[in-house]
């Protein structure tokens, strides 16, 4: 007889751990929301009688870095389509207007090619691929911010605001005026792993044809999984027997939980978790954040040239603090066949009109400081000698491929209790 496994969450750290002990245990899956996927979010929209999707939480993947994300979509399937990842920037204190899809794009203000300080910020990001790349391997136990490393290199303000804070804040979905204190530890591997720390031959990006639920889809289909939809987990507690939750419905017992949650629920679930663990998760934060899904090109650039498959708005407040949002281009990323351009604006602090708005969501992103990254490495201690196991891609560095790596290392620890 089987083990019965319960997995709180159903993100890709949950979807994948699911599919992969699907054969050793009975398991339940227990999500808060009225959909499968955690940030794997897909919205089925209609123009008239024509049906197509646009995701708001995952969209994007490459075969580089993705490297059990590309194995998982092809033994369920997944089709995949090259799309764009061009970045652009609109600073509305300055007007500044860019976009990384070529130096016609890049000098699309054409008074800047005649800015001597414009040139110098082209140099600067040049210059920066080139002292990252240096100093990737030293800068791995760095206690240095984004901030600092820039200053000790000598780069200046305008360069940080209106291209690697930008960036950095468009990535992990974190304000601007958040990044600036972001590990340089973290950045820099990053832009490497991801190729953006290259002028020529970047990566190639891709989406999932169909939009990214369509693997969610097919691990259901693969599992015989009890699935609990609308059914938030309250309370978990571990015993030497076994595990009991309480939900918002029911109590259950199980013999194993993955709790594939945020570290912060997590933390509010658990009533016995010993207080070295208690410690060490609530180091890791997260930040709300609001994605509106619209059809309002007036918060787009005035510079049509410059629209980008990601674009960054940013200003500063009164008190001089950055204000920025994010906005995905979903139709270069998706290749919506439609009559309409759609995007997915990320904490957005320009009026989007209400009748061009389709959905608004609330999502929360890990918040990553130079003290919880040095302690990422101790999270993996949290899993060995218990029931209670914990996954998430706060693990790692935020990302789809970081969720799956930490869901399939509580894989391996199940398979050996099965």
């Amino acid at each position: 007889m089987k083990k019965k496994l319960a997995i709180v969450g159903s993100g890709i750290s949950a979807m994948g751990a699911a599919y992969y002990l699907r054969d050793d245990y009975e398991i339940t899956i227990f999500e808060k929301n009225d959909y499968l996927g955690g940030h794997t979010h897909t919205h089925h929209l209609k123009e008239g009688d024509h049906e197509f999707t646009v995701d708001s939480g995952f969209i994007v993947f490459n075969l580089k870095t993705y490297p059990n994300l590309i194995k998982l979509f092809q033994e369920l399937g997944v089709k995949k389509q090259k799309c764009s990842m061009s970045f652009g920037v609109w600073n509305l204190n300055s007007g500044l207007q860019y976009s990384s899809n070529s130096l016609f794009h890049f000098f699309a203000q054409t008074k800047n090619l005649f800015s001597y300080r414009y040139w110098k910020f082209l140099y600067e990001i040049v210059r920066f691929f080139r002292v990252a790349l240096k100093d990737r391997e030293a800068i791995e136990d760095s206690k240095q911010t984004i901030q600092e490393y820039c200053k000790s290199k000598g780069l200046s303000d305008y360069f940080i605001d209106n291209y690697l804070a930008p960036m950095s804040s468009a990535v992990w979905s974190t304000a601007q005026g958040s990044v600036y204190d972001f590990p340089i530890s973290i950045i820099i591997p990053f832009f490497y792993n991801h190729g953006l720390l290259q002028v020529m031959r970047p990566l190639q990006w891709y989406s999932v044809i169909g939009g990214s639920d369509d693997y969610t889809k097919k691990i259901v289909a693969a599992g015989n999984f009890d699935v609990h939809l609308s059914e938030p987990v309250k309370e978990v507690f571990e015993s030497g027997e076994g595990i009991k939750i309480t939900t918002n419905k029911a109590e259950y017992d199980f013999d194993y939980v993955v709790l594939a949650s945020h570290s912060d629920e997590s933390l509010r679930m658990v009533k016995n978790l010993p207080e070295a663990k208690r410690d060490l998760l609530s180091k890791f934060e997260y930040n709300a954040n609001t994605a509106v899904l619209h059809t309002d090109e007036a918060i787009m650039q005035p510079i049509q040239k410059v629209w980008s498959a990601w674009n960054h708005i940013i200003k500063k407040d009164d008190n001089s603090k950055a204000v920025s949002s994010t906005v995905y281009w979903m139709n270069p990323l998706q290749h919506t066949d439609t009559n309409n351009n759609y995007f997915v604006s990320i904490n957005p602090f320009r009026q989007i009109d209400p009748e061009k708005t389709i959905k608004v969501i609330n999502y929360q992103h890990p918040n990553f400081t130079v003290e919880n990254f040095a302690l990422q490495s101790k999270l993996q201690d949290m899993n060995k000698d218990t029931r209670m196991l914990f996954a998430g891609a706060y693990f790692g560095y935020g990302f789809h491929e970081d969720g799956l790596k930490s869901g399939l290392k509580v894989v391996e620890i199940l398979k050996k209790l099965k």
